[in-house]
This record gives structure tokens, C-alpha cells and sequence, in this order.
């Protein structure tokens, strides 16, 4: 463990606000480049509603406060729906990460208008305003832009309570774009820029795509009007809790993926204190914000 770690006792985590990212499957209908979920480790535990919900379950009663369904791709999930709905009913406030293809189409309107009012955040990646820029990234088949856009237009449309996020990944390709025009269109209420993060044995085939720190900075500089909150590489390292698809907690090595256990099996903070997660960098990189939005009774600001 490292020198500066934070000791991860039950105090500490009914302490501090926890967010848990679960990758629930590697599966996508996009093939980007850099990334990092095609191959991770297990097999989809969201095809299992039974199972997924006493994982949900021991995570609140753990003291986890978010859940964020990512992936792969979450819609590929037939059950995402109803692991929203439960986590929702659990009090943990509730995100989704989408690359907003299918929240574009007319299953995007059927699930917002079923499951919206149980959603706090809905993410969507977009790397550049050009379309020929995100079919190189793989990102799409040249219209990923435009289902973006349509995307966060029909968020607010059915269910304006939900925050509409936007996560950029900077790479030589777009470092010197400019991105007023497309955000102008979308007018996100919180924008994450990450400089692209290469994971040993994993995604290591974009490592031509990596910006330097210089191209990173002049990206968020040029930027600066628009508040995007930004991480390099180091600083996404060991800031996160993430879960597999098998619902493992599970860190990033030099060579791959280290699985550590199952929330099922082991309470949180139990298995936070073999991870590598550093809970003080954790907040010292803003990872606590205005997380529930719905409007139930168990709704709140964090």
C-alpha cells in the first residue's frame, strides 16, 4: 500500500461520501481505440437480477452513497433499468456513463420516461465536435456527434431533473480543438476532461494517441471559461473504486487488472484496505459534487 494511503476503517467510509464505478459489462457497440473495458475481467453479474440486487444491497448497506452503471456499454444490459430502480430505492444516488447511442433512438425515450425519475446523472462521451475526429477514436460510425446532442436534447426534454455530463478524453487528435461550439449546443451541467490514461497490457496499442502534459494544459486552458473539471493519468489513478462485471472490486497494475473481492462476500472497507484506492486523493480530485438530483424522498445534496 502505498505511503500516503488512507487508512480505509467502517468509520471512514460512513465518513466520506463513496462513489463506486461498476464496468457491468465490456460488451459495446463502439470499438474506441483506447479502450479500457473490452477486456475485463469476469462475466456480466447484471444478467443476474437476483445476485446484482444483493450486491447492490450490501454496497448501501455498506455506506456506499453512488452507484455509476458503466461499461462497455450499460444499455447493453437488458436489466440496467431495474438495477437503477433498486439502487434508487436503496438511497444511493444513481449515474449512468453512455456513449448515447441507444439514448438517442426511440428505447432512449421509452427507458427515460420509465426510469428517469429514478436517475440522478446520465454521462455521455464526446471527444470532439467533428465526426470524422470520433470515427478515427472509434467512436461511432459518423454521426456520434449528432446522437449526442440529440441524446442530452431528450434528457431534458422527459426528465430535466437529471444532470447531463460530458466526459472528453484528450488525445493528439484533439488537443487543439476547440469545443465551445458543440458544448454550446449541449450546455452540460458538469464536464469531465481526462487525459487519455493508457493501462498496461490493456490499451497499450493507443499509446500514439497519448498528449503530453504540455497538450493537455493547453487544451484546459483553452477551455478554462466553460469550469471543465479535469484529471491527467496520475490523477485518475487509485481514485477510483471500480467494480467488474462479476461485481469485483478491482485496481489497475503494470500488467493489467488485479481482481480483489466481492462486496458479496467481504464488506466494502474490508476490501478498500487491500486496494489501492487513496481515499485522500480521492476527494482532493473533486470527486464528491451535488450527486442526487431526483426528486424523491430520499433525494439530497452531497
Amino acid at each position: 500500500m502505498g505511503k500516503h494511503k488512507s487508512p480505509m476503517t467502517w468509520k471512514a467510509v460512513r465518513r466520506i461520501p463513496l462513489a463506486v464505478n461498476w464496468h457491468m459489462i465490456s460488451a459495446c457497440n463502439y470499438k474506441c481505440v483506447f479502450c479500457f473495458a473490452h477486456r475485463l475481467p469476469g462475466k456480466p453479474l447484471c444478467n443476474d437480477i437476483k445476485r446484482s440486487s444483493l450486491l447492490l444491497e450490501n454496497l448501501a448497506s455498506n455506506g456506499i452513497s453512488r452507484i455509476n452503471f458503466t461499461g462497455g456499454e450499460p444499455f447493453l444490459c437488458q436489466t440496467l433499468g431495474e438495477l437503477v430502480l433498486i439502487a434508487s430505492r436503496l438511497g444511493m444516488a444513481t449515474s449512468i456513463v453512455t456513449n448515447g447511442y441507444r439514448l438517442a433512438e426511440e428505447m432512449g425515450t421509452r427507458f427515460l420516461e420509465k426510469y428517469g425519475r429514478h436517475i440522478d446523472w446520465i454521462g455521455m462521451s464526446l471527444d470532439s465536435g467533428r465526426e470524422e475526429i470520433e470515427k478515427i477514436l472509434g467512436r461511432g460510425y459518423g454521426d456520434h456527434v449528432r446522437r449526442v446532442i440529440k441524446a442530452a436534447s431528450k434528457i431534458r426534454k422527459i426528465a430535466p431533473h437529471i444532470g447531463v455530463k460530458i466526459n472528453t478524453i484528450v488525445t493528439k487528435l484533439n488537443y487543439m480543438e476547440d469545443m465551445h461550439p458543440v458544448l454550446e449546443k449541449i450546455t452540460p451541467d458538469r464536464w469531465k476532461v481526462f487525459q487519455l490514461k493508457i493501462v498496461p497490457g490493456i490499451n497499450t496499442a493507443a499509446s500514439y494517441l497519448v498528449p503530453t502534459h504540455e497538450e493537455f494544459i493547453y487544451f484546459i486552458d483553452h477551455h478554462r471559461d466553460l469550469n471543465p473539471i479535469y484529471e491527467t493519468s496520475i490523477d485518475m489513478t487509485n481514485t477510483y473504486i471500480m467494480m467488474d462485471q462479476d461485481g469485483n472490486l478491482y485496481d489497475e497494475t503494470d500488467n493489467g487488472y488485479r481482481v480483489i473481492g466481492s462486496p458479496i462476500e467481504k464488506p466494502i472497507h474490508e476490501l478498500l484496505e487491500r486496494s489501492a484506492f487513496d481515499m485522500h486523493r480521492y476527494i482532493k480530485r473533486g470527486a464528491v459534487y451535488r450527486w442526487y438530483r431526483r426528486y424523491d424522498k430520499k433525494s439530497k445534496s452531497i
